[in-house]
């Protein structure tokens, strides 16, 4: 999709000045609504693919196209913005924040869907590596949306004044540290430990699971594994945990091994989304934090009875245990399927003293199209963004080592019952959140000058 980018906005920018200056509000939602359904559209095709999961919800599927028009107000609405913008540098200026800010608005409204971001055209590009590594990502959101624009601004330079090049000397900072930064990482990677871990996709179906044989199989899995860390995907343990002392693959965990798995645990009359790590005489569990809206719970269930038809009469509950697996000397931040597109997971993993990030999931869900493969580069950022290794187990793929700089270690097919082991080198590496505040600041600030600037300029053109 990157090359599209080159197109996409600065034609959408052409847009935005064709509309004249005395054109009301409806005119600016308008383009910023159909920008914005038909971006979201194809990023978001997949969303029909969870009602097909069930013969009494594919009739639903159709309302899939509700999210994608729910959202595309909130382009109509930033778009607006520009009816208050009338210079022609500005609104080229102004259009990446703006932009950027609609990421913010949807990424945290309501549940929050940080889905779609533009810093993910960055997850396999090798600058867009280090942009996010330092940057994070809104800032990497930024950026990516500025060197979109620069063909226009080229095109056009003819009409722009030679003291308004300020813009690229205000942005003169950013490729300062940014070197200064690689430098400085470039020190950082002492390999301070050492596991052997194997990681089991089993692909096992989302429905008319029989029990039995899956569980045989997991047992199958332990007994002949020889390594450290067995890793399973999300819910891959067939039976609703009711008492943790009845899980009965624990009783064939070797003394030196442990292993990971997910299942549905049931509690004071409360139902669970669970990570589980297990060891032959021991047992810590982490609850799912950021549950899915309509998926594992239903919003306002007391007005939206109607919609049990397709969500179920029960809802998940949110855990409450501090995001942390302490096994030996590696501690672990758990994170159970789509919780791995929230930058809010990494807030404290230098204070907890994070070695490593595991995420279990299931996308079975998504279809076999472009969602899965989405998710998967969600979590490659992830890495680069916490500057972490981590290990993907997906229930159908994809499943990966991704290491602390984005490089894929391992993976699987999608779609495939398959395993693969490594002996992983876990290196020595700060997660540079403070950092990526200090640059969102420093955007706030620079988008505060840019609205002084054209304030001063409206008054001088009066």
């Amino acid at each position: 999709m990157l090359p599209l980018g080159f197109v996409i906005f600065p034609y959408l920018i052409k847009l935005l000045l064709k509309i004249p200056a005395n054109k009301n509000f409806l005119n600016y939602f308008n383009v910023g609504f159909f920008y914005g359904l038909g971006f979201l559209l194809i990023m978001l095709s997949w969303i029909k693919n969870p009602f097909y999961a069930n013969e009494q919800t594919k009739n639903f599927a159709f309302l899939a196209i509700s999210l994608p028009i729910f959202l595309s107000i909130f382009f109509g609405l930033g778009f607006s913005i520009f009816k208050h913008i009338k210079k022609f540098y500005y609104i080229i200026v102004f259009t990446p924040f703006i932009l950027l800010f609609i990421e913010f608005i949807i990424s945290n409204i309501l549940y929050g869907f940080p889905w779609l971001t533009y810093s993910l055209v960055l997850s396999n590009n090798f600058l867009g590596f280090y942009f996010l590594k330092f940057f994070g990502t809104y800032v990497s959101s930024y950026l990516t949306l500025l060197i979109f624009i620069m063909p226009f601004i080229f095109i056009y330079m003819r009409k722009l004044e030679y003291s308004k090049t300020l813009i690229f000397i205000i942005h003169a900072p950013f490729l300062i540290v940014f070197v200064l930064l690689y430098i400085f990482n470039q020190d950082n990677k002492n390999i301070t430990k050492e596991i052997s871990i194997e990681v089991f996709q089993i692909f096992s179906p989302i429905n008319n699971i029989n029990k039995e044989i899956i569980e045989k199989d997991i047992i199958n899995k332990i007994v002949n594994s020889e390594s450290e860390y067995l890793l399973f995907a999300e819910n891959n343990y067939p039976y609703l945990i009711s008492d943790i002392n009845s899980i009965s693959i624990k009783n064939y965990i070797k003394d030196n091994q442990k292993v990971i798995i997910g299942s549905t645990t049931f509690n004071n009359n409360k139902f669970y989304n669970s990570f589980l790590f297990l060891e032959k005489n021991n047992i810590q569990i982490f609850d799912k934090k950021i549950l899915v809206p309509f998926g594992e719970f239903l919003p306002f269930r007391k007005y939206l009875k109607f919609m049990e038809i397709i969500t179920g009469d029960e809802d998940f509950t949110k855990g409450k245990k501090t995001r942390l697996i302490n096994s030996y000397n590696i501690n672990i931040l758990p994170i159970v399927c789509y919780e791995i597109i929230f930058n809010k997971i990494l807030n404290n993993i230098n204070e907890l003293k994070i070695d490593i990030l595991v995420n279990i999931t299931n996308d079975s869900w998504f279809g076999d199209q472009i969602g899965p493969y989405q998710h998967f580069y969600h979590s490659r950022m992830r890495a680069l963004i916490s500057n972490k290794y981590l290990i993907r187990v997906s229930n159908n793929g994809i499943s990966a080592i991704i290491d602390n700089n984005g490089k894929i270690i391992e993976s699987t097919d999608l779609n495939k019952k398959t395993s693969f082991k490594k002996l992983l080198q876990i290196k020595n590496s700060t997660y540079f959140g403070f950092v990526h505040k200090l640059f969102q600041f420093y955007l706030v600030f620079i988008i505060l000058i840019y609205f002084i600037l054209t304030k001063y300029r409206f008054k001088n053109d009066r």
